[in-house]
């Protein structure tokens, strides 16, 4: 029973994190639950290939940045053939987005974020 309370805390404390935005909750030995600021990066990739009618290019764009590990969130606009990643510069970096959506058979050029 004991543990079952402990993890029921524990999931509230994640719910109450999340309200505030952005973070993630780091654990004392104790059991304690606090919240650790984390910061984000944002970068964008033009891909001029990106051109499917039927929206498949997008997905295949998105689906190939979305599982990359320290990747948070991706936008696809196809009208600017642009794509917009939101991540954890400490996990990750642009370089690997390029190589990703590369190997996805888009080759892109970054337009903004670290090392544009």
């Amino acid at each position: 029973m004991k543990s079952v309370t402990r993890s029921f805390m524990f999931v509230a404390a994640l719910a109450s994190i999340a309200a505030f935005g952005p973070a993630v909750a780091a654990i004392s030995p104790h059991g304690s639950v606090r919240p650790v600021a984390m910061r984000f990066a944002q970068t964008v990739i033009h891909i001029p290939g990106m051109t499917c009618s039927n929206h498949s290019c997008a997905t295949t764009v998105y689906m190939a940045l979305i599982r990359l590990p320290g990747v948070m969130g991706v936008g696809v606009d196809e009208s600017t053939q642009n794509v917009t990643v939101k991540y954890i510069p400490t996990r990750t970096r642009p370089a690997v987005f390029l190589k990703a959506v590369k190997n996805a058979g888009f080759p892109g050029t970054l337009v903004r974020g670290k090392g544009a």
